[in-house]
């Protein structure tokens, strides 16, 4: 095996999972109708445009209002996803491919490539989501530049030791003794930092809670006093920001590129667009664009009154362009200003090859969640300097692959888990080994079953209660701080409808909101408290059980939102219960030891012990609560809510 066979086994990879992931879309519109998507939060109908405006990159920012007693909260779509805008047909010509940019109480802000075409102008405009042509275009467009380097070149050399097929360099000497920022590093994080910084590649692998992001803000600080410039990325933009973040709060100036709504809170005046926002050309900007809005909704009027000729529509349309391409540009030079001057810019693995980056160079690219991160994506980032330090936990979740001939192809297996399984593992990993989040019998079950007990809990955490926080009291019938609640002969069984492949549970709902209330009547916040589960269909229903408390802060979202952060209290419901013995999604145990792995000081996982009982981990699971005596039966009691004290 080559270079050139890898790049062409992911060529072949990626183009199957663009092809199955173009399919999915167009097969969810064929099987449905425009309103069952829009009920199920998947589509919009009756969008107004009410205003546009200039945003960097030649883009367009419109703001559409939505039709009278749509609900924007029900809508399954994020900012940063890709969607189509259409009239007729999803596939009509002239339909404009977008990207979901804002939402807000009767608007939603969507980004397109340059100006707004007449399609637009009008009521009555659809949205529904699209396929991510984007990100593939970019994995495809890495793959090739990786394929085109020089035979024999150093830069080649490089890409065949990230893909195991050659030694890695021995370490460099790093000029003088580190005198480590964070003076709490444990030795397994400080060690971490030394390879990382001595060497061409290095991967840290930290398992939960090992405090893998503050080693990388470590190391990204060292680098920065060494003169170097950083590019920080992930495979999302939550593990991004996670870095970036902590960074900020190190002090580290530091630009963050990305869609500013799917950005976190304590991000947003990072983002490159609030930079921009703050400067003098930007209030130049503002002016002209002020001034083309006026136009436009002056030429709307006159032409819903139909008192415009084509001529003086197209003229109109012309000053109104105009206008935009000034304020453009002068963003534009803003922008470079900014850019040319960070040491420090956060975006996703994805994003690294935004056209916002062009002409940068990198002395280092931090890539966080490399395990979650398909080849062609990772390669994005890794192309961008010549020192790299992948982060990640190959026990974790995998990378998202919907197409099964693109796994067999070997997509979902990633760079990091390739080297970190290697020959040459020992001299390229550094293990994170103790624990900084959860109890110790939290703790217990995934340090014995995935980490082979390598893990230790720190001292702080390792008898932490959960009673111990002010106003939080003990539950006699749920002692300890895991609890397995057994459903096994409820007839709870799971349902399916063919409209919506997702599996629920209704009868598991039920209970797992009876739960949420009984911690709440204990004393436990709402914010403090999330519950995960596999299905988003199972994810609807306990949002509508426990709809009340969503405002208080409550979270409840598949495994996949909770990757990467953590709560006091955690509730997993298993959903699954059936005589064939399916498990579907549970079936890959990676995920499930992200959500048991969540939790700080309490966690509840609701299954059916029956089924559990035909599958090794959960049968392992099963076995370790009994001995524990953390096994609960769901027939003992009907989570009733403790009465006041």
């Amino acid at each position: 095996m080559n270079l050139a066979d890898e790049l062409d086994r992911l060529d072949r990879a990626w183009k199957i999972e663009r092809q199955a992931a173009r399919d999915r879309f167009v097969e969810e519109r064929k099987r449905s109708s425009l309103s069952d998507r829009v009920d199920a939060g998947i589509a919009l109908d009756g969008l107004a445009l009410d205003e546009e405006a200039p945003a960097p990159g030649e883009r367009t920012l419109l703001w559409f209002r939505v039709a009278r007693g749509a609900n924007l909260r029900d809508l399954r779509l994020g900012p940063g996803d890709p969607v189509i805008l259409w009239r007729t047909a999803p596939d009509e010509e002239g339909a404009v491919r977008a990207v979901l940019a804002r939402k807000a109480q009767d608007r939603i802000g969507v980004m397109i490539e340059g100006e707004s075409p007449e399609i637009l102008w009008d009521p009555g405009v659809r949205l529904d989501r699209e396929a991510p042509e984007v990100t593939f275009d970019r994995g495809f467009s890495a793959l090739r530049t990786v394929g085109a380097l020089p035979p024999r070149s150093e830069e080649r050399s490089r890409f065949e030791r990230m893909f195991d097929l050659a030694a890695p360099l021995p370490p460099s000497a790093v000029d003088g003794a580190i005198t480590f920022f964070d003076d709490k590093l444990e030795d397994d994080q400080k060690r971490a930092v030394q390879r990382g910084l001595s060497r061409e590649l290095s991967l840290v692998l930290g398992p939960p809670g090992t405090g893998k992001t503050r080693t990388l803000a470590e190391l990204v600080r060292q680098a920065v006093a060494r003169g170097e410039r950083v590019l920080v990325t992930a495979a999302s933009h939550t593990a991004v920001d996670n870095l970036a973040e902590r960074l900020v709060r190190a002090g580290v100036r530091l630009v963050r590129i990305g869609h500013p709504a799917r950005v976190s809170e304590e991000m947003e005046s990072h983002t490159l667009d609030a930079l921009i926002e703050a400067t003098e050309s930007s209030k130049l900007a503002e002016g002209w664009v002020r001034e083309a809005e006026q136009l436009r909704q002056r030429l709307s009027q006159r032409l819903r009154r139909g008192a415009v000729s084509r001529e003086e529509r197209s003229a109109a349309k012309s000053e109104i362009n105009g206008l935009f391409a000034s304020a453009r540009r002068v963003s534009r030079d803003a922008q470079r200003t900014i850019l040319r001057s960070a040491t420090v810019i956060a975006a996703t693995a994805a994003g690294a090859d935004s056209w916002q980056l062009d002409g940068l160079a990198f002395d280092r690219v931090v890539l966080d969640e490399a395990t979650q991160a398909p080849d062609p994506i990772a390669l994005v980032a890794l192309l961008r300097a010549t020192k790299v330090v992948m982060a990640g936990d190959p026990f974790q979740l995998p990378p998202t692959v919907i197409a099964k001939e693109a796994v067999d192809e070997g997509l979902s297996s990633t760079l990091f888990e390739r080297l970190a399984a290697g020959p040459h593992a020992g001299e390229l990993v550094t293990l994170l080994r103790v624990q900084h989040r959860m109890h110790a019998a939290l703790m217990a079950f995934p340090n014995h079953q995935t980490y082979s007990g390598q893990l230790r809990a720190a001292p702080e955490v390792a008898d932490a209660r959960l009673e111990a926080y002010e106003g939080v009291r003990a539950d006699e019938a749920r002692p300890g701080p895991l609890v397995l609640l057994d459903t096994a002969g409820r007839g709870w069984e799971e349902e399916r409808e063919d409209e919506d492949p997702s599996t629920r549970n209704p009868s598991n709902a039920a209970r797992i909101a009876a739960e949420v209330r009984r911690l709440i009547s204990r004393g436990v916040k709402p914010s403090d408290i999330g519950v995960i589960t596999p299905y988003n269909a199972q994810v609807r229903w306990i949002r509508d059980a426990l709809d009340d408390v969503l405002s208080e802060g409550l979270e409840v979202s598949t495994v996949d939102g909770f990757q990467g952060r953590e709560k006091l209290v955690i509730v997993v419901d298993l959903v699954r219960s059936n005589d064939l013995g399916e498990i579907g999604f549970l079936a890959d145990v990676r995920r499930m030891n992200v959500a048991i792995t969540r939790a700080k000081r309490w966690l509840l996982v609701l299954g059916d012990g029956a089924l559990m009982a035909r599958h090794p981990y959960y049968h392992a699971l099963l076995k370790h609560a009994e001995t524990t005596e953390a096994w609960v039966s769901a027939w003992s009691d009907e989570a009733e809510p403790l009465p006041p004290l």
